[in-house]
């Protein structure tokens, strides 16, 4: 009985309306944008999650991961029902699944571990780096070309490269594609929109060990998950529909569009 009443008046707490309503817009933009570039969305997240909803840093990447594995799982199934396959890539999808799932579990451990504040300076340094990419990459007038690389050190590669990002993803409470796109693009010399696909499907397993690790460490309260919850299904919406129009988006408006978005946002991270 006092369980319900604790759940009734969280819901209608005139704040957590607020928050209810902050997250579900966010959530289905950043589903959409999320879909169409194939990422999971958590870069965009935490700054409303951090800034907005007035999470800490440790548990904003806990109800991250939560609204993450929907949302790389459903635009994972709507590119692969368009047809957007990895045709030649199981062996660099394993072994960065593999050791994404390592690094993840070992990253959600870290996040308990480091001061809230070097957490911050951390995720203002991963968006900026992202966002200058996307910039970067948007105007850039060559493709990139990838590394010619034999068949072990290409899995070897896939596994370090996994590694790095899952432990980034477990510390911070996002997917990862954003650093695991450009890797797959500039080292396995992988198309644009191939990546994305890959990255999605290697960000199933690496949210999911990220998530539950967070869980028990008790980072997912009742106000986690229903924040979690109002900003998921928003969120599955946008990235079925922006995976939907993959085919037909520009990469390029995109990519500085949304360098420029997380420029903006890592001032408001790491701002005292």
């Amino acid at each position: 009985m006092k369980a319900t009443a604790g759940i009734h008046s969280g819901l209608f707490n005139p704040s957590m309306r607020a928050k209810i309503l902050l997250a579900s817009f966010f959530g289905f933009i950043i589903g959409l944008v999320a879909g169409l570039l194939g990422v999971g969305g958590g870069e965009f997240r935490l700054p409303v999650l951090i800034c907005l909803i007035g999470f800490p840093v440790a548990i904003s990447a806990a109800a991250n991961l939560l609204i993450g594995i929907l949302t790389v799982s459903v635009g994972l199934t709507r590119r692969l029902m368009l047809g957007i396959t990895f045709p030649g890539m199981a062996g660099v999808i394993v072994s960065m699944s593999a050791a994404s799932i390592v690094g993840a579990y070992a990253g959600a451990f870290v996040s308990e571990k480091v001061k809230e504040k070097y957490l911050k300076v951390a995720v203002g340094v991963l968006l900026v780096t992202i966002g200058l990419k996307m910039i970067y990459d948007a105007f850039a007038v060559e493709s990139p070309v990838g590394l010619a690389l034999s068949y072990p050190m290409e899995l070897f590669l896939a596994g370090l490269l996994g590694a790095l990002i899952g432990i980034v993803s477990g510390t911070l409470g996002v997917a990862g594609g954003e650093l695991r796109i450009p890797a797959l693009i500039y080292i396995f010399n992988m198309p644009i929109k191939v990546a994305g696909t890959v990255s999605l499907l290697v960000s199933v397993p690496t949210v999911a060990t990220g998530a539950f690790k967070h869980m028990r460490m008790g980072h997912a309260s009742r106000d986690v998950v229903l924040i979690s919850v109002a900003m998921a299904i928003p969120s599955v919406i946008g990235a079925y529909l922006g995976a939907t129009l993959v085919t037909a988006a520009s990469e390029r408006f995109l990519k500085a569009l949304l360098g420029a978005v997380l420029l903006l946002a890592t001032v408001r991270i790491v701002k005292p």
